[in-house]
């Protein structure tokens, strides 16, 4: 991937008992290529590849995010 072309977003899921989980999308062409959910409460994360070819629409939901924020959540994986 031309990782000129890629943007990343930034979602936050708020999980029973006030619980976080960080949804970080890789984007191209508006399309999602893979993204990674991380819980706070289990320090964990998960990919999910299922969702490839799907677009995300813009939403005040979304704010920004970088390559170096996807990376630091692989390590939890």
């Amino acid at each position: 991937m031309d990782s000129n072309r890629l943007v990343y977003i930034k979602k936050f899921v708020w999980l029973p008992y006030g619980q976080k989980m960080i949804q970080v999308f890789c984007l191209e062409q508006g399309a999602i290529r893979k993204a990674i959910c991380y819980n706070e409460f289990l320090n964990k994360s998960f990919e999910i590849l299922d969702l490839a070819d799907i677009r995300i629409s813009d939403s005040s939901e979304n704010f920004p995010s970088n390559s170096e924020e996807f990376l630091r959540f692989e390590n939890y994986l």
